[in-house]
């Protein structure tokens, strides 16, 4: 006896055709998508964009650039020279009082800055040792341990863990331990700022202050180890870099002040293409996140610096390389709040942005590099050899931006970057003399509306991030291929009502 065959017939045979065209289809869509469709798109922030430390500033391109060209506000010596009056009122008030006020304090602290910012060294340093002496003890710097072997990745992240829970720890300070902090990372600085110069020149007794001053960053950082998105950290790199080239000065065109080796002529391409961190709420903000995924987050951004032999040499607080935005934040810091334009500044920025592929900018703090150049060293054939290798490095980009013409590439790069160093100090230069303006009409620094007028219809000095540090995401997802399998299933549909028409017929 014969086996009958099951036939599928009517609705469901059409239903099944269709499953299967809708089948067929989604596996078109998965490899190309024939439909003439928008493609899903979003954008999505640089790993960079996540600072360290929750609530922190995060580093955008434009900080970088306008930091080169001067494109900052930066307080004249007028306005400085007024707040020391002001400062010094509050301090001769309370001098004499056994109990002084967090007032009193600040004015010291304000009126040590104020001093520096206008070459009063020795009294500003007075200041603040009268202020460190009324303090209780300062909390004993930690002891260097020499860096180990490289880590690896996980050992990278256990340490940037570790660091930032105790950075988070040390946030809310006592107001005692907030007054030992600034006593101790301003001291420190105005003894490297006073010393440092003579102690490159060969002085011992300088180099002996710098040590001093070193000694007090690093109880500043006992106390606040994140402050100022752990720019005391670099500084204090940055400082015993310069005193180990004092006995070590092949290092200056070995090392930048991070710990990177100099590249030679090739090109260095970088990642064109930073990494992205995915994390984000439906209205396109960062979210808040815990501290692992933090630094998860943050063990995507590019490393750059901490070479171990340089790191033995200058006794570097870290033994690895470093995500690239935290030196560089720290370098925009003392460029702009601290001690001003620098070469070596210059071109460790230069270094750390081609390491990350952006090149124009790399290009144009090597031109910086070489118009600060008198500053880099007192040795002439040191400087001449930095002009020298911050012009191959400008050509290495050029070569790569713009082939076969790199010379007149150059010179349109070079001319922009005039001109934007020019705008930059004249908009600071006006700043300036409104200050001064302002306080000869005898209008306080407090008042609130000091610098409205300043402002009004006048553009601002710092460049729009713009889109520069997010990527534009294309993703393919379930709803991509939906349009095509509805297409297959109705063709397939079509074709099998025709073809069932046929046989009927």
């Amino acid at each position: 006896m014969a086996k009958s065959r099951i036939r599928i017939t009517g609705i469901p045979r059409l239903i099944l055709i269709g499953c299967m065209g809708a089948l067929i289809a989604a596996i078109v869509a998965s490899t190309f998508n024939p439909l003439p469709l928008h493609p899903h798109e979003r954008l999505l922030p640089a790993a960079y964009r996540t600072p360290k430390v929750p609530g922190g500033t995060a580093l955008r391109l434009a900080m970088v650039h306008d930091v080169v060209h001067e494109r900052y506000l930066r307080h004249g010596n007028t306005w400085y020279t007024q707040r020391n009056i002001k400062a010094r009122k509050i301090i001769e008030a309370e001098r004499q009082t056994k109990d002084h006020t967090p007032a009193y304090f600040g004015a010291m602290d304000d009126l040590a800055v104020g001093l520096e910012r206008l070459g009063q060294y020795d009294e500003a340093i007075a200041i603040l040792n009268e202020k460190l002496a009324s303090l209780p003890p300062l909390p004993k710097a930690p002891e260097y341990k020499a860096p180990t072997t490289q880590q690896t990745s996980d050992e990278e992240r256990a340490n940037d863990l570790s660091e930032l829970r105790k950075i988070v720890a040390a946030q809310n300070l006592s107001p005692l331990e907030q007054q030992q902090y600034s006593t101790a990372a301003n001291l420190g600085t105005l003894l490297v700022h006073k010393y440092l110069p003579k102690a490159i020149a060969g002085d011992a007794a300088a180099k002996q202050e710098v040590r001093r001053g070193i000694e007090l960053l690093e109880q500043a950082i006992a106390i606040n180890p994140g402050a100022h998105f752990g720019r005391e950290n670099w500084q204090v790199i940055a400082v015993n870099h310069l005193l180990a080239a004092t006995e070590h000065p092949e290092i200056l065109l070995k090392y930048d002040l991070i710990g990177d080796a100099l590249p030679n002529s090739n090109p260095i391409y970088g990642e064109t293409t930073s990494r992205v961190w995915g994390l984000r709420n439906r209205r396109g903000e960062l979210p808040v996140i815990s501290l692992n995924d933090r630094i998860v987050a943050r063990a995507m951004i590019t490393r750059v610096g901490i070479n171990p032999d340089w790191a033995k040499l200058v006794q570097s607080k870290y033994s690895a390389h470093m995500p690239f935005d935290e030196p560089t934040m720290a370098i925009i810091g003392m460029w702009t709040l601290g001690g001003g334009p620098n070469p070596h500044f210059a071109v460790t920025l230069g270094i750390i942005m081609e390491e990350v592929g952006q090149l124009n900018i790399a290009w144009n703090a090597y031109e910086r590099a070489v118009e600060l150049s008198d500053r880099f060293w007192p040795d002439a054939k040191t400087r001449e050899q930095l002009v020298e290798f911050c012009k191959a490095r400008q050509l290495a980009i050029a070569q790569r931006e713009s082939a076969g013409s790199a010379d007149s590439w150059q010179e349109k790069m070079r001319h922009v970057h005039q001109d934007e160093l020019a705008w930059g100090l004249a908009y600071q230069k006006a700043y300036q003399d409104f200050e001064e303006s302002q306080i000869k009409a005898g209008v306080g620094l407090n008042e609130p509306t000091f610098y409205d007028a300043f402002f009004q219809n006048r553009p601002n000095i710092a460049s729009s991030p713009g889109s520069s540090d997010d990527f534009l995401i294309t993703e393919k997802s379930g709803a991509d291929a939906l349009p095509c399998m509805v297409l297959g299933a109705g063709l397939t549909m079509l074709i099998g009502t025709i073809a069932r028409e046929k046989q009927t017929t």
